[in-house]
């Protein structure tokens, strides 16, 4: 009976045995997480054995650490967080034996560890113990442990036997099992690259047709709203010189721009680091010390964007429902996304300044071209002016030497009777008069030729307090009479505003009086344009009348003339071209382009400048600014 009796127990034994393997087959089959099959494990165990205490500890022989993959004590598992290997645990590596303490457990631990014996946070201290390896080849990957807390010696030698034999069944099933579920975690981490892969390169293909920085922010968070299905999508932009955070893109929520301050923007750019938030992120905030700005979300994800180095940018997406929205594998895809989203804005960057500089290298052609036509102008008016003045000189001598011979001939004739009725001193006056005309006008046209000579040369001639207002005066006057005689006169109502606390003005009057000259006349020639243009109205009509303003204001240190037309207007379009070298509106050979420019190089020469207002078919005002000290 007694070896039936024994027989008997081994099959009982025999059978829990298989029991536990085929449930952690069956667990392997269903798929079940690991933990799961730990928990079946150690119910199966306990259940077998019926004690106190069932634990199932894994090693991790990488980094010395221990993790308790099931704990059962006094009807209640236990979650123990992972610890380093002790020298208990130690030993079961090293030898691959079973530990058996059956009495006196705390001189026991000491002699077997060397150590003093610690009690897990919510356990009691043991009475017995075994402890039996579990091993894949030679390596021991973990252990199985029954504990009595209440007797000694709770454990026999057949216990000892079971469930070393329990273990080396079940190891083999562990590590298979453990091995099926790492294998599918490399698996679903592979097919989660695969997924990130796919989405980074179809971002990166969208960047890279983007060159335009505005249009790529906007690309940016068009691609962000869809790829995370956020309820707030925005990437902000750092400029440090001015210290600001402005949002080109926002979807979601406005913000406006700000100083940077102590929002959760400003806390990536200044740590260089993602900030993942799926709870709790009042209690967050409240840590960081960071300002609430915009609108309270659930979740929150933000990664940085550096620029040249330097953060200078961020890109968040968020929640305002759900919380744990976002996990480690979108922070990893964003910050890919974002690290391409660098690159991309460092190219649009090179490729604005690309662009700036041909602009520029080719406003520096233009410059160059119209200063070889200006230097050209310049000696063709120099030889022009040369060829003038010698017959000018003649003019002039001649008119005074004709003075002289009149003044001489009238002294003669008072030595002569002559009849009152004869007109030759009348006749004699008369030649005088017109001989000071000549010589007076003469003189102005070789002033004239000078201040051509010095144009030419680049040099001015002398400075010299002027009234502004008496020349403006004069020469408004002279350029409306001078197109009183041309060929197509118009009649023109001229007002003058002059500015009584206007003081003399330091200027080479003769330059400046061609700057009002020239602008008067291309007042007159745009309003003569308008006048004759108007469908069905003759310059008889009253439906437009030309009319010619002229102020001038005194504003400390500058004086500001403004000489204004109701004439056609110039068109926003070539607005900004008027003031440059041979550009020209006018027809055919009626006009060369140059009045304009030379008007602004002389102005600019008195240290002012010109600005130009206008609108089309209503006026155009020429604004010169010049300052009351410009030597």
């Amino acid at each position: 009976m007694a070896g039936s009796s024994e027989i008997s127990k081994k099959l009982e034994q025999r059978e829990a045995e298989i029991e536990v393997i085929n449930s952690v087959q069956k667990g392997i089959l269903a798929k079940k997480e690991m933990q799961e099959i730990y928990d079946l494990v150690g119910e199966k165990v306990r259940f077998v054995f019926d004690a106190q205490v069932v634990g199932i500890g894994t090693f991790n022989h990488e980094t010395n650490t221990e993790y308790i993959s099931h704990l059962y004590e006094e009807e209640q598992l236990h979650d123990i967080p992972p610890r380093p290997i002790d020298n208990l645990r130690k030993r079961l590596i090293d030898t691959g034996e079973v530990i058996l303490i059956n009495e006196n457990a705390d001189d026991a631990w000491r002699e077997i560890t060397g150590e003093e014996p610690t009690v897990a946070k919510g356990t009691k201290p043991t009475k017995s113990a075994l402890y039996v390896p579990m091993a894949a080849g030679d390596t021991v990957f973990g252990y199985i442990t029954l504990q009595n807390l209440d007797r000694e010696h709770a454990f026999s030698d057949s216990d000892v036997r079971l469930l070393s034999t329990m273990a080396n069944s079940i190891s083999m099933a562990l590590e298979n099992a453990r091995l099926f579920n790492e294998a599918t975690r490399l698996l679903a981490e592979t097919e989660q690259r695969a997924t990130e892969l796919q989405t980074v390169n179809r971002i990166s293909q969208a960047l890279v047709s983007q060159l335009e920085l505005d249009a790529l922010i906007k690309l940016v968070g068009e691609l962000m709203k869809e790829t995370f299905k956020a309820d707030i999508v925005y990437v902000a932009m750092y400029d440090r010189k001015t210290n600001l955070i402005r949002f080109p893109y926002e979807y979601g929520d406005k913000n406006e721009p700000r100083k940077f301050g102590d929002g959760f923007t400003e806390k990536i750019i200044t740590t260089n680091q993602p900030l993942l938030i799926n709870k709790d992120l009042e209690e967050t905030r409240d840590q960081m010390k960071a300002k609430q700005i915009g609108k309270v979300t659930s979740s929150f994800l933000g990664v940085p964007v550096q620029i040249g180095g330097q953060t200078n940018g961020v890109i968040s997406v968020q929640s305002t429902e759900e919380e744990n929205r976002f996990d480690e594998n979108d922070q990893r895809l964003l910050s890919t996304i974002a690290a391409n989203v660098s690159v991309a804005m460092q190219n649009a960057d090179a490729y604005q300044k690309l662009r700036s500089a041909l602009d520029d290298l080719k406003a520096a052609q233009e410059q160059l071209v119209q200063q070889e036509k200006l230097a050209s102008l310049g000696q063709l008016t120099a030889g022009i002016a040369h060829e003038i003045k010698n017959p000018l000189n003649f003019v002039n001598n001649f008119s005074e030497l004709s003075i002289e011979l009149i003044n001489e001939a009238r002294e003669e004739l008072q030595n002569i009777t002559i009849p009152e009725d004869n007109f030759v001193l009348d006749i004699m006056s008369d030649i005088e008069g017109n001989l000071t005309k000549i010589h007076e006008h003469g003189s102005r046209a070789d002033g004239i030729v000078k201040s051509m000579l010095q144009h030419s040369r680049g040099g001015s001639g002398k400075i010299e307090p002027t009234d502004i207002n008496a020349l403006i005066k004069e020469y408004v006057n002279l350029a409306f009479h001078g197109m009183r005689a041309s060929k197509n006169p118009i009649n023109v109502d001229i007002e003058l505003n002059l500015d009584e606390k206007a003081k003399e003005i330091p200027l080479i009057a003769e330059d400046f009086s061609r700057v009002i000259l020239n602008l008067c006349n291309n007042a007159f020639d745009a309003m003569r344009e308008k006048l004759f243009n108007v469908e069905g109205d003759s310059p008889g009509d009253n439906k437009y009348l030309p009319r010619l303003r002229v102020n001038t204001k005194h504003i400390d240190g500058y004086l500001e003339i403004e000489i204004e037309d109701n004439g056609p207007g110039i068109p926003s379009e070539i607005k900004d071209k008027v003031l440059q070298p041979f550009f020209t509106t006018k027809k055919g050979k009626e006009g060369t382009g140059l009045g304009l420019s030379i008007t602004n190089d002389i102005v600019k020469g008195h240290g002012g400048q010109i600005d130009v207002e206008s609108q089309s078919g209503a006026y155009t005002k020429f604004i010169v600014t010049i300052p009351y000290h410009n030597q």
